[in-house]
């Protein structure tokens, strides 16, 4: 997003917020800035480590650090695990200096569907530049790789790269990997690149040996139930640290397992879980988490009735795995930001052009059912 949109963004939002009533104000802010605190988990010290040796390869010439894959499931915390390490890392603020803007990091979603053009074209917009929408793959590629060089980039990170895998031309695909693998090699500027998606994205490292001998993987796997203690972990990060909320009467173990089981160990799904807990005390107005918030947060994910709430029933081992995990129908995000007049559609099923489906959303926590769980249904048939 250009610094244009985002201040016009601002206005816009400031407008829309200011119809909202005093509750909702208040929750909503509150939510908005403990979503926006980190959760520690076991692989940022491995990035961080990743990051490093990257970064000493610019100076070394080392092979098989120019490129890094982080892969998991949707909603693994991938995308987050990167931004979290970036963020923090001061190589990578941008700077001014005689020159101009320097941007050593550049940041963004891959187009879909991912060609060569394509690509070129967003991460040209990303860096601010206008571009024309009738743009050759044949000049668009090299002046991305120009503009790279004149804004100082130094790592490139790629959101959503599983949609690479979209490319149904061998040849076009062979291309682009051939593209990263040339400015990463580059004499003149070499940078190192990210990419960061779903397991479809394996096989781009995994079908070229060049790939293979230039990269480095993180793979993001569920949390099993044996490794509850990283869930406690998080309870008290979100509760206590994050929230400023206290814990009242809770087994955390106990807790942390059956979050586990609720949302299939996906990582990113429980910890939307605890923020959804306590986004229900946030609306009761109190300043303790209880066992029946992490209840009505279930309740307002999967809308089960009383007997299926794995937070509230003693056989819990019992209730279907997943029914709070977070799912997504084809890429992790919606393109929201798609340079709709500049890309050609993937193919056409049914006479209809295929687009990228958006992510669904989570229903909102303003306590749509009583505090107790237990739903009224009005009845679907009559009884005799």
């Amino acid at each position: 997003m250009t610094d244009e949109n985002v201040e016009r963004r601002r206005k816009a939002d400031k407008r829309l917020f200011a119809t909202m009533n005093a509750d909702d104000e208040r929750v909503s802010a509150r939510m908005e800035q403990i979503r926006a605190m980190n959760c520690t988990t076991p692989r940022d010290d491995l990035l961080r480590a990743h990051i490093k040796a990257m970064k000493r390869s610019l100076r070394t010439g080392d092979k098989e650090h120019r490129i890094l894959f982080v892969t998991g499931e949707s909603n693994a915390g991938k995308s987050r695990l990167v931004q979290n390490a970036l963020a923090a890392d001061p190589a990578f603020a941008p700077y001014e200096d005689d020159e101009g803007k320097g941007r050593p990091l550049l940041f963004g979603d891959a187009a879909s569907p991912c060609t060569q053009r394509n690509f070129a074209i967003r991460f040209l917009r990303k860096l601010g530049l206008p571009v024309r929408s009738n743009l050759q793959k044949t000049v668009a590629w090299p002046e991305m790789v120009n503009q790279i060089c004149a804004h100082r980039v130094r790592f490139l990170v790629i959101d959503e790269a599983q949609r690479t895998m979209k490319i149904n031309d061998d040849q076009e695909l062979q291309e682009f990997s051939d593209n990263l693998i040339t400015l990463v090699d580059s004499k003149d500027w070499p940078i190192r690149v990210i990419l960061i998606g779903v397991d479809p994205l394996d096989m781009l490292r995994k079908r070229d040996t060049q790939m293979r001998n230039r990269s480095k993987r993180i793979k993001l796997f569920p949390i099993p139930s044996q490794k509850s203690a990283r869930v406690v972990l998080w309870l008290n990060e979100i509760i206590v640290d994050h929230a400023e909320l206290s814990i009242i009467d809770l087994d955390l173990d106990d807790l942390a397992r059956r979050l586990i089981r609720a949302c299939d160990g996906n990582a990113g799904s429980i910890i939307e879980l605890i923020r959804g807990a306590v986004e229900v005390v946030l609306w009761d107005g109190r300043s303790e988490v209880r066992s029946k918030d992490f209840a009505q947060a279930y309740v307002n994910r999967t809308s089960c009735l009383p007997h299926d709430n794995i937070f509230e029933m003693k056989k819990w081992e019992e209730i279907p795995v997943g029914a709070a995990k977070l799912r997504d129908t084809g890429d992790e995000r919606g393109d929201a930001e798609d340079d709709i007049e500049t890309i050609k559609p993937l193919k056409k099923e049914n006479g209809h052009d295929e687009q990228a489906v958006p992510n669904r959303a989570v229903s909102p926590c303003k306590r749509p059912f009583p505090a107790s769980v237990h739903v009224w249904r009005p009845p679907t048939e009559f009884q005799a």
